[in-house]
């Protein structure tokens, strides 16, 4: 699989999945329920590059503050790859949650 060096597929606000309740970190989540997410937003630019991310294996936390939750993983591909992933969550001024994934080098 061709992976470009860092993949950063959008920034989604995650009020409608139910990370977006509370205040500061707790909004953040943890990496092992931030997974389904980024599957998801994977699935979005499934056009674009020919694949998708199909699940991600043993989600690491790498860091917290009280805005950015920062995690790792081995990820899976729709076309049979396996890879290290980094995502991260952030909440941003405004309060709104985002996501984002990169696969680094």
């Amino acid at each position: 699989m061709n992976t470009p060096t860092k993949v950063v597929i959008g920034i989604v606000v995650l009020a409608a999945i139910g990370l977006a309740c509370g205040q500061g970190s707790s909004r953040l989540g943890d990496c092992d329920a931030l997974r389904p997410s980024i599957v998801e937003l994977s699935e979005r630019d499934r056009t674009s590059r020919g694949f998708s991310l199909i699940k991600i294996y043993e989600p690491t936390e790498v860091s917290r503050t009280e805005t950015e939750l920062s995690c790792k993983g081995e990820a899976s591909w729709s076309d049979g790859d396996k890879t290290a992933i980094a995502y991260k969550s952030t909440v941003d001024s405004e309060g709104d949650v985002m996501i984002e994934y990169e696969i680094p080098q």
